[in-house]
């Protein structure tokens, strides 16, 4: 309720202000604020309709974006399910968006591997041991938009153990 009322002076000297360096509001706010009771912030955004503004909307076209990718646990060991990786996520590139029509999807044109270092931790009789694992990663240089029927998926990630 404080805040509220702080929130509220703060504004009804704001347009003290604004209005004694000839600024012009519009009528239909002046008058929203003086015939109404606000008692939080909320009342405030409701009162003003800050919630309902309406943009344009912007095509997510077809072009490489950051996403996170899950390191799975299979292309690090496939063979033991008692250990941890860190960490479990990392970034890539990947070609994501819309294309044109329905029949058309988002795919790489280029593409590069890398290599990043994890560690796995396995328990071995209630004790940590660490080991450095390399995961190769795939991102995403360039994308273009295909037809579903030409697209060939290929395998994310590859892993080389390194004792």
């Amino acid at each position: 309720m404080r805040a509220a009322l702080c929130y509220f002076l703060l504004w009804t000297t704001y347009l003290l202000l604004a209005t004694s360096e000839e600024v012009e509001f519009p009528q239909e706010l002046i008058d929203r604020l003086s015939h109404s009771e606000i008692h939080s912030i909320s009342d405030l955004q409701r009162l003003l309709d800050i919630d309902s503004v309406v943009e344009e909307a912007v095509p997510a076209v077809c072009k490489t974006r950051t996403v996170i990718y899950e390191i799975p646990r299979s292309q690090v060991d496939p063979t033991s399910a008692n250990f941890l990786i860190w960490p479990p996520c990392v970034e890539v590139k990947r070609c994501t968006g819309c294309c044109n029509t329905s029949n058309m999807r988002c795919h790489p044109s280029r593409k590069h591997h890398r290599t990043v270092k994890v560690a796995k931790v396995e328990y071995v009789r209630r004790k940590p041991k660490l080991k450095e694992v390399f995961v190769r990663l795939e991102d995403h240089l360039e994308c273009v938009c295909t037809s579903q029927h030409h697209v060939v998926e290929h395998s994310d990630a590859e892993t080389v153990d390194v004792r």
